[in-house]
C-alpha cells in the first residue's frame, strides 16, 4: 500500500513545484489607419512546438491580459478576420515574470503585405451551432494512439471499459469519419482502429436520420454521433499502422489498418488477431431479434426520441470491470467510399470477426421476502464462439435538384457454440440447505438476417415544402439445438416430495422475423419561420418460434422421449399505424417544435403447446404529444428541452399463460391481463463553451415516469422454488444526470475537468403477493488533472467516488449502502533518444460488500519503447500489463428483489514484445519552401 501513496504523493508534488510558477502578459492592440482600438482580435499563447497554452479577446479598449504563465519561452499570436495576422515572442522566467507589450499594429487586410504569413489556430473547444468541436491537436497523445485513446482526453466524453463511447451523458451510436460512415454503424471500428495522429477535428452532434435531415424535424431515430475530420494531409494519400507482438504465457497480438483517401473516395482495410482482451469492433448478436423488434414498437410514436429511453441510475451496478473474463479476437475487413458519377454517394464494407470468450465467476445473492430473506450461491464457467459476418451497402443518389432516393441493405450471418457449467445452491435465512445442484448445457446454431431501406425525397420550389416516403423491411431466420443437463437435491421437503429433480435433455428451436415499417412525412412552410409536417405510418412484425424437446431414454441411450411441457409453437404479429401533426418554428434566438401523435397498435399471438393452447389479442390506443425547445443565449451557449412520450407493449413471452420451467429452479409464466408501458420522459442539456478561455460546461439530465410498467411478481415455495410472473404498476420513476466542468491551469499548463454522474430510480415488484418498492440513488462525483510540465512530459491524475443507496419497503433492514473508489496516474514521458515511457495506475476500493467481495484492486500497466527508422516510422515496445497480477472484476447489482455481488476471474500480468510500423511520415514541417506565402496549422 505503501508504494501506491508514494506513487500519488510524487505526482502530487510535481504539481506543486509547478503551480509554483505564474506569469503573465498584458498589451493594446490598435490599428495603422487611425490608431484606434481593435475589439475582438484573438490573443493566442503557443509553446515553441506550436502547441496551444492559452486564449483571450480585446476587450472595447484593445487591452488584454494572460495570467497563470509558467516559466518557458512563447510565441503571443494576435489575429483578427479583418487585420494581417501579427506574432510576439516572449520569455518568462524568474527575473520577469510580468511582461507589459508595446502596443501592437496590425494592417488592414486591404494592404497587400510583401510576405503574408497565413495562421489557422484552432480552440480546443468550440460550438459551431449545435456541434460540440474539438480540436484534437490541443490533445496530446501517445504515439501510435487510437482514436479511443484521444476521446479519453477530451471534456465531456466519456469511455467506458468495454470501450463504450458516452458524450455529454448519452452514449455515442455513430462514429463517421469525414461525414461518412466507417464500416457500418459500429462506433468501435473507428475508435479502436484509427490512429489518432490523423484526426483534426472531433465534431459531436445529434445526428438526425436521412428522412428527418430533409424536414428538420426529429422523426424519433435520431443518434448521438460523433464525426472524425481528418488532417488535409491524411486525404490526399495513404496511412495507417501494423503491429504485430508476442509475450508470455502464449500471449499474442497483431492488427493492421490502411487507408488510403482521395477526394470522395475512402478505402480502408483493416485486421486484428490477439488473446489479449483487446478488442476492435462490438459484437453484434444476430440471433436475437428483441433489438429490431423494439425499434419497430418505438418508432411508431412518430416524432418520438429514442435517446429519451435511458436506462436507471448507473448506481444499480457499480464494480471495476477490468476486462471481463478471457477473449481470443479475430477479425477483418473493407470499406469502400466513393462518388459515382455526379449524382451518387456510394458506401460500403464487409467484416467478419471470431469472438471467443471464457468467463469464470462467483455470485452471491440475498433475496427477500415480506417477513425473512434466503440466500443463493453460484459457481459458474462458460464458453462461447461466434463466427458473424456483415455486409452493408449504400447509395443515394440524386435524381435532380429535387428528387433523390437513398437505398441502403444490409446482409448478416452468424454461426454460435456455447457451452457452460455451474454449481449452484440456496439456503434459508439461518443458513440452512434448501436446495442445491449443478447445470451442464450446451448449445449450437445459426442465424441470418437481411434488411433494407429505401427512402424518397422531394423538395419543391417553395422553400420549406418538402415529401418524403420511407420503407423499411427486415427478414431474420435463426435455427438452434442445445443439450441440457441438470440435478437439483431438495431438502426441508414433504415426505410426498421427490428428493431429486434430474433434467437430461435436447430441444431444437427455429425462429422467424419479418417486417415492415413505411412512413410517408410532408411539410408546408407557414407563417415567416415555421413549418407545419404532417406524417402517416404503418408497421407490421410477424415472428414465429418453434421448440420441440425430447428427455433422455434410458433404456436405449436415446433422446426419444417428447416433452409436451416444454414443446411448444408460438405465433406473433404486433403492428401499428399512427398519424401525427407537429409545427416548428425557427427564430434568430430560440426554436420551439410541438406536436401530436395518434396511435393505434395491435398485438396478437397463438401459443401451441402439448398441454395447452393460448390465443392472445390486444388492441392499445394512444395520444402520444412531444414537445422541443432550444435557446440560444449566444454563439457558445444554449439550453434545450425535450419532452415525449413513448409506449413498449408486453411481448408474447410475458403474455402467454404457459408456464416455461427449462430452469425448474426459476419457473416463469405469462400474464394475458397485462397493460402496454406507457412513458413520459424530459430531457435537459446545457452547453456552455468559451474557446478563448478554455473553459466548458456540460450539463445533461433525463426524467422519466412510466405508467403501468412491467414488473415482476415473485412466489418462493419452501423450497426454494421461485415462479415469477409479470404484472403492472404505477408510480415508476427513473432520473439520471451528468455534469461536466473544464478549467484551463495555466500555472501547470493544463486543464483541470470535474464531472458527476448521478440517478435515482423508484419502482414497486411482488414478493409472495407482497408489494415491495425499491428505491436507488447513486452520486458520482470526479476530477481529473491533465498538465504537461514540459513538451516531452504529459501526466494525467484522477480520482473518482461512486456512491449507491437502495431501500426496500419491504425488509428496510437490508437496505444497501455501498460506494467504490477509484484513483489513476497516467503518465506520458519522451526520453532522449527517441525513448518513450508509459505507465498507468488503477486503484480501485471496494466497500461494504459482501465476505469475499471487499477487494483493494491495484491495476499496474508499464509500456516502455523506442521509436527508430526513417521519419520515426517503426516503434519497439516493451508492455507489462497487470504487473502486480492482482486483476479481478468485481460488481454489485441491488435494483431487483435481491442483492447480488458477482466476483469474474480476468485476464492477469503477461508480458509482449511487439513492432509497430507506420505508413505515415511523423513529424514533416508543413512549411512551402520558397514561397511568400508560409503557413502554419495548429
Amino acid at each position: 500500500m505503501h508504494k501506491y501513496c508514494l506513487l500519488l504523493i510524487a505526482c502530487s508534488c510535481t504539481l506543486t513545484t509547478y503551480a509554483q510558477q505564474n506569469g503573465s502578459v498584458k498589451g493594446t492592440v490598435s490599428d495603422t489607419a487611425a490608431g484606434h482600438p481593435i475589439t475582438s482580435a484573438t490573443i493566442t499563447l503557443l509553446k515553441k512546438d506550436a502547441s496551444l497554452v492559452s486564449f483571450t479577446m480585446t476587450d472595447n479598449k484593445g487591452n488584454f491580459e494572460l495570467t497563470g504563465i509558467a516559466a518557458g519561452e512563447y510565441r503571443l499570436l494576435i489575429t483578427h478576420v479583418n487585420y494581417h495576422n501579427t506574432s510576439r515572442q516572449i520569455t518568462i522566467n524568474t527575473a520577469t515574470p510580468h511582461i507589459r507589450l508595446p502596443d501592437i499594429v496590425l494592417h488592414d487586410l486591404k494592404r497587400t503585405l510583401q510576405e503574408v504569413e497565413v495562421t489557422a489556430v484552432a480552440p480546443p473547444v468550440t460550438l459551431v451551432g449545435d456541434t460540440i468541436q474539438y480540436n484534437a491537436g490541443s490533445f496530446k497523445t501517445v504515439p501510435n494512439a487510437s482514436v479511443e485513446q484521444l476521446l479519453k482526453k477530451l471534456p465531456g466524453i466519456q469511455v467506458e471499459k468495454d470501450g463504450t463511447v458516452k458524450a455529454q451523458g448519452q452514449k455515442v451510436n455513430r462514429v463517421l469519419v469525414d461525414g461518412k460512415s466507417f464500416f457500418g454503424t459500429d462506433p468501435k471500428m473507428a475508435t479502436k482502429n484509427l490512429p489518432a495522429d490523423a484526426i483534426d477535428k472531433v465534431q459531436v452532434f445529434d445526428r438526425l436520420s436521412d428522412a428527418a435531415q430533409l424536414t428538420g424535424f426529429d422523426d424519433g431515430n435520431s443518434e448521438k454521433t460523433i464525426n472524425l475530420r481528418l488532417k488535409e494531409d491524411k486525404k490526399k494519400g495513404m496511412f495507417g499502422k501494423a503491429s504485430a507482438g508476442a509475450g508470455s504465457d502464449g500471449r499474442y497480438e497483431g492488427r493492421f489498418n490502411v487507408n488510403s483517401f482521395k477526394g470522395a473516395r475512402q478505402l480502408s482495410a483493416l485486421g486484428m488477431g490477439n488473446n489479449t482482451n483487446a478488442e476492435g469492433f462490438s459484437f453484434m448478436d444476430l440471433m436475437n431479434f428483441s433489438g429490431e423488434l423494439d425499434r419497430l414498437r418505438q418508432s411508431g410514436g412518430g416524432g418520438i426520441s429514442l435517446a429519451l429511453k435511458v436506462d436507471g441510475p448507473a448506481a444499480a451496478m457499480m464494480g471495476n470491470n477490468n476486462g471481463d473474463g478471457v477473449k481470443t479476437i479475430w477479425g477483418g475487413g473493407l470499406n469502400y467510399n466513393n462518388r459515382i458519377g455526379k449524382n451518387t454517394d456510394f458506401t460500403s464494407s464487409y467484416f467478419y470477426n471470431r469472438y471467443s470468450p471464457y468467463q469464470e465467476s462467483r455470485v452471491q445473492r440475498q433475496y427477500f421476502l415480506p417477513d425473512s430473506s434466503y440466500f443463493y450461491h453460484q459457481d459458474a464457467a462458460s464458453y462461447n464462439l461466434n463466427n458473424s459476418h456483415r455486409l452493408n451497402l449504400s447509395a443515394d443518389i440524386k435524381i435532380d435538384s429535387f428528387h433523390s432516393i437513398k437505398i441502403t441493405p444490409s446482409l448478416g450471418y452468424q454461426e454460435t457454440r456455447s457451452s457452460s457449467k455451474s454449481s449452484y445452491e440456496t439456503l434459508s435465512e439461518d443458513q440452512q440447505l434448501a436446495n442445491q445442484g449443478f447445470n451442464n448445457s450446451k448449445t449450437q446454431g445459426h442465424g441470418s438476417n437481411f434488411s433494407n431501406e429505401v427512402l424518397f425525397r422531394k423538395r419543391f420550389r417553395l422553400k420549406g415544402r418538402t415529401f418524403s416516403l420511407n420503407l423499411q423491411t427486415s427478414v431474420n431466420n435463426s435455427a438452434s439445438s442445445g443439450n441440457l443437463f441438470t440435478v437439483n437435491q431438495f431438502y426441508n421437503r414433504h415426505p410426498s416430495w421427490p428428493v431429486q429433480d434430474t433434467i437430461h435433455q435436447t430441444n431444437h428451436v427455429s425462429s422467424s422475423l419479418n417486417s415492415y415499417n413505411i412512413r410517408a412525412v410532408y411539410t408546408e412552410p407557414v407563417f415567416k419561420h415555421s413549418l407545419l409536417e404532417f406524417s402517416l405510418g404503418k408497421s407490421n412484425t410477424h415472428s414465429t418460434a418453434d421448440k420441440v424437446t425430447y428427455d433422455y431414454n434410458a433404456k436405449n441411450g436415446r433422446f426419444d422421449q417428447p416433452n409436451d411441457a416444454l414443446t411448444n409453437n408460438f405465433e406473433n404479429t404486433y403492428g401499428y399505424t399512427n398519424a401525427g401533426i407537429r409545427l416548428r418554428t425557427q427564430q434568430k434566438k430560440y426554436s420551439i417544435a410541438t406536436g401530436l401523435n395518434w396511435q393505434q397498435a395491435a398485438l396478437k399471438g397463438t401459443v401451441i403447446t402439448g398441454v395447452k393452447d393460448t390465443v392472445v389479442s390486444k388492441t392499445f390506443y394512444n395520444l402520444l404529444p412531444a414537445f422541443r425547445f432550444k435557446y440560444d443565449f449566444t454563439r457558445y451557449r444554449h439550453l434545450s428541452m425535450n419532452y415525449a412520450t413513448f409506449t413498449t407493449p408486453p411481448d408474447i413471452s410475458q403474455l402467454q399463460p404457459v408456464p416455461d420451467i427449462t430452469d425448474p429452479l426459476n419457473i416463469r409464466e405469462g400474464n394475458p391481463d397485462l397493460q402496454q408501458e406507457f412513458t413520459h420522459a424530459l430531457q435537459l442539456s446545457f452547453i456552455s463553451v468559451n474557446p478563448f478561455r478554455n473553459k466548458n460546461l456540460f450539463a445533461f439530465f433525463n426524467l422519466q415516469e412510466t405508467q403501468h410498467k412491467i414488473v415482476h411478481e415473485d412466489t418462493v415455495d419452501t423450497l426454494g422454488i421461485k415462479r415469477t410472473r409479470p404484472v403492472n404498476v404505477n408510480g415508476a420513476y427513473n432520473m439520471t444526470g451528468t455534469v461536466s466542468l473544464g478549467l484551463p491551469l495555466q500555472v501547470v499548463k493544463g486543464t483541470v475537468n470535474f464531472s458527476s454522474n448521478m440517478g435515482y430510480s423508484k419502482t414497486k415488484q411482488f414478493i409472495n403477493t407482497v408489494p415491495n418498492t425499491i428505491g436507488a440513488f447513486t452520486l458520482g462525483p470526479a476530477v481529473r488533472v491533465d498538465i504537461q510540465p514540459s513538451d516531452k512530459l504529459d501526466l494525467s491524475l484522477s480520482a473518482g467516488l461512486n456512491y449507491n443507496k437502495t431501500s426496500y419497503s419491504l425488509q428496510p433492514a437490508l437496505n444497501a449502502r455501498y460506494f467504490s473508489q477509484q484513483y489513476e496516474s497516467i503518465i506520458n514521458w519522451q526520453l532522449p533518444a527517441d525513448f518513450y515511457l508509459t505507465t498507468s495506475f488503477t486503484y480501485t476500493i471496494n466497500n461494504q460488500r459482501a465476505t469475499g467481495f471487499n477487494a483493494q484492486i491495484p491495476l499496474w500497466n508499464v509500456a516502455f519503447s523506442r521509436q527508430f527508422l526513417r521519419f520515426n516510422r517503426g516503434e519497439l515496445k516493451l508492455s507489462i500489463y497487470d504487473l502486480l497480477n492482482e486483476n479481478v472484476g468485481i460488481s454489485r447489482t441491488s435494483n431487483q428483489n435481491y442483492i447480488e455481488d458477482n466476483r469474474t476471474k480476468n485476464l492477469q500480468r503477461f508480458f509482449l514484445l511487439s513492432f509497430t510500423y507506420s505508413l505515415s511520415k511523423n513529424g514533416l514541417s508543413n512549411d512551402r519552401p520558397g514561397g511568400g506565402m508560409r503557413i502554419i496549422r495548429q
